[in-house]
């Protein structure tokens, strides 16, 4: 059994459970697909923490989280603006651009993790959500209202407009019951999957 917000990602789970896996290849698998069908409340380029309590020892804690630049930058010279969410009854200010990119942990993580704790191979893994970026996944109710939310980000730029533009109907964000396929990410996982982190 697996839990989570997504029909896509606890199948996946259950599916490398199925396959031989055991409960960390399970979470490591979903964290991947997480990032194909939960694009915009999970990221391969995020930050976070994993408790572990592998069968027999005590437990550790990985920490992948987010590093911010070591150099800093004067404000005039950032990328880094505001834009606001409407949530409809409330209103709040996220900051966008390149100046609020921190250094991703997640793929390190999904490694060292995968190395300590895994049993299947990381190619296995991550092939559930290879697939889902290449055939798509369809876009709910929910995930259409938090795409609404965040629209001021998602057209931002070309690249993340590109993305989640409507293949129904070109100029317009992509809509309930739409597929979102993402061939960047598959090709990224693929390449992850053959030839590690670094």
């Amino acid at each position: 059994m697996a839990a989570s917000g997504s029909a896509e990602v606890s199948q996946t789970a259950v599916d490398i459970l199925e396959a031989g896996g055991n409960a960390f290849d399970a979470a490591l698998g979903a964290l991947c697909t997480a990032a194909i069908a939960e694009p915009l409340l999970a990221s391969l380029g995020g930050g976070g923490f994993l408790l572990a309590l592998p069968n027999g020892q005590g437990p550790r804690v990985y920490d992948f989280f987010c590093q911010t630049p070591k150099r800093h930058r004067p404000d005039d010279e950032l990328d880094f603006y505001p834009i606001i969410a409407n949530f409809g009854t409330a209103e709040q200010e996220f900051h966008i651009g390149m100046g609020s990119i921190a250094v991703p942990g997640v793929v390190a993580g999904i490694f060292e993790a995968h190395r300590a704790l895994g049993l299947i191979p990381i190619a296995d893994i991550m092939a559930p959500a290879i697939q889902l970026a290449r055939d798509g996944v369809l876009v709910d109710a929910f995930h259409h209202y938090i795409l609404r939310i965040l629209r001021p980000i998602m057209v931002a730029t070309k690249g993340s407009f590109s993305l989640y533009e409507s293949p129904g109907r070109p100029g317009g964000l992509i809509r309930e019951g739409e597929r979102l396929r993402n061939p960047q990410a598959a090709a990224a996982l693929e390449a992850l999957a053959a030839e590690g982190p670094d």
